[in-house]
């Protein structure tokens, strides 16, 4: 009888532990500086643009400015976001993650639709 509630216990130690959050990889990269690019939305219909930025990268957090252009766009926007490994996770103005490949980032942002960002190191 006592091996039932052993196995019990044992068994919610593994899925909490297997819940656990990790912590986020060192970053593999350094994006800081001069960026340009185009962004479409997911429903091309919808149309696209260009960016142009900057990024500051201190440790694994991330912020820059950009102008946004384009059909529906024209904005500034402040980004914030942190790096891990060759990821770009950004969190505002839009949710988003990019993957770093040498000197150019590729993914999808976010926002009231999704777009996907292409950006190349000037």
């Amino acid at each position: 009888m006592r091996t039932v509630p052993a196995l019990l216990i044992g068994s919610v130690m593994i899925v909490a532990s297997a819940c656990a959050t990790t912590a986020p990889s060192a970053p593999a990269v350094n994006v800081s500086g001069s960026w340009t690019g185009t962004w479409s939305y997911e429903n091309a219909s919808l149309g696209g643009g260009d960016a142009r930025g900057t990024f500051q990268q201190d440790g694994d957090k991330l912020s820059g400015r950009f102008d946004v252009t384009g059909p529906v766009v024209n904005r500034t926007a402040n980004i914030v976001g942190v790096v891990s490994g060759n990821e770009v996770k950004l969190s505002q103005p839009s949710s988003g993650t990019l993957t770093v490949n040498g000197n150019e980032m590729t993914g999808w942002i976010n926002g009231l639709n999704p777009a996907k960002l292409t950006l190349r190191r000037q």
